[in-house]
């Protein structure tokens, strides 16, 4: 699979810990990440998006 720089850099941001997204961020910028299976979400009480890296997603952002 190949994936975009942006897609690349966001799982490498991912990598560390898990992001939660501003009120304001586009989702679909990485809802390809999400369809892939290598980033999963939570929606929070506040609205906003928990974006987390899966083992695949690691595998990817370190391949």
């Amino acid at each position: 699979m190949e994936l975009t720089d942006l897609e690349r850099d966001f799982l490498r941001k991912l990598l560390g810990e898990s992001w939660v997204s501003p009120p304001t961020f586009d989702h679909e910028i990485v809802a390809r990440l999400v369809e892939l299976g290598l980033v999963e979400t939570e929606p929070l009480p506040s609205g906003d998006i928990e974006y987390r890296i899966t083992g695949a997603g690691r595998a990817a952002a370190t391949a």
